[in-house]
């Protein structure tokens, strides 16, 4: 059998896995931390290869004869962002196994620098798809709450939202029951799924597990956080409601990805919500290093409002419902590309 070739495909596919693994960590991610690792690890890469018979394997090189040049071998499509890198660190792996393997038949030189690059790649893929999961934007925070579903057609209202400039959607439900509640947020995971658009569930962590959500929104009086961390897992978006800096700052601390402070205005959905005005919010926006979106009566008058006070974004709800759903997407995303 011809190993050196089998070697040389799988060195070059290791080669260029590795380098648009830092590519898309770098210019698309941006995640540092995971960059330095990539770069560690195409260092360590280099130093095995310097070691192999490079001639050799390039001379045992058939390109012109290779079944894989054919135009529609080996074509999957990519339903994602997160599935394009799944499918890049796939390649990484298997190639670094097959490396491993095939060095220990020709019986090369050998150190355990091959199989330590196949274990970091695990690690790494847990990170990078944790840190794609974890991207979201919070500028126009639809909040879908239940008092408005039963009105509409849900399935046209979730795509009237996500066409028109929403960027992440809550499923907020006091009084459904909890088949009820599963079925709405499953027709609403169907419609979101592959697109960039978060979903989140308010309060229910078994729910939002169940339907495979993006995460969940928790109030101070909800399940904690480190406990929703454990039922939901790592990878998951998890948004802490606060009415002050030190709840905030213990939201933060617990490792929220991001706080929800309100009622920045009084909340015609939510009249007995606490209210805590702009003054709070530009405290806690200065003091924070997750993002913040401003919870509470914020309609397209006061938007730009809490968004010069340093939020990242807005949660809506009546604003957007009571009306033209889609006119009013559009008054506000004509706000924010004025920002």
């Amino acid at each position: 059998m011809n190993w050196l070739r089998i070697l040389d495909v799988n060195l070059n596919r290791l080669t260029e896995s590795l380098k648009l693994l830092e590519d898309i960590t770098r210019f698309s991610l941006e995640d540092k931390k995971t960059l330095r690792k990539i770069r560690r690890l195409r260092k360590t890469f280099l130093l095995v290869k310097k070691k192999l018979p490079i001639d050799d394997i390039i001379s045992s090189r058939q390109s012109d004869k290779d079944l894989g040049r054919a135009q529609k071998f080996d074509i999957s499509q990519r339903r994602s962002d997160s599935d394009f890198i799944y499918a890049t660190i796939t390649r990484a792996k298997e190639s670094a196994r097959t490396i491993e393997e095939v060095l220990k038949l020709e019986n090369f030189a050998m150190d355990n620098r091959i199989k330590e690059i196949r274990f970091s790649l695990y690690d790494i893929e847990k990170e990078l798809i944790t840190h794609l999961h974890k991207k979201f934007d919070l500028k126009i925070y639809a909040i879908v709450d239940e008092q408005y579903i039963c009105a509409r057609s849900l399935k046209k209202t979730i795509k009237i939202l996500i066409d028109n400039g929403a960027t992440i959607l809550q499923l907020r439900a006091y009084n459904l029951s909890d088949r009820e509640f599963y079925r709405y947020a499953e027709i609403i995971k169907k419609i979101v799924d592959s697109r960039k658009v978060k979903f989140l569930v308010n309060n229910r962590v078994d729910i939002a597990r169940a339907v495979g959500a993006d995460g969940v929104h928790l109030g101070q009086n909800d399940l904690p956080l480190k406990k929703a961390r454990a039922i939901i897992g790592d990878s998951a978006v998890i948004g802490v409601s606060a009415h002050n800096l030190k709840e905030a700052l213990d939201a933060e601390k617990g490792g929220a990805d991001y706080v929800g402070v309100g009622a920045i205005f009084r909340s015609p959905t939510k009249p007995s919500a606490q209210h805590t005005g702009l003054r709070t919010l530009r405290r806690i926006c200065k003091r924070l290093k997750i993002p913040v979106v401003a919870i509470g009566g914020i309609n397209a008058k006061n938007f730009i409002q809490v968004l010069k006070a340093g939020a990242s974004g807005a949660a809506f709800c009546s604003f957007l419902f009571e009306g033209d759903l889609k006119a009013n997407l559009r008054t506000l995303t004509s706000i924010k590309k004025w920002l």
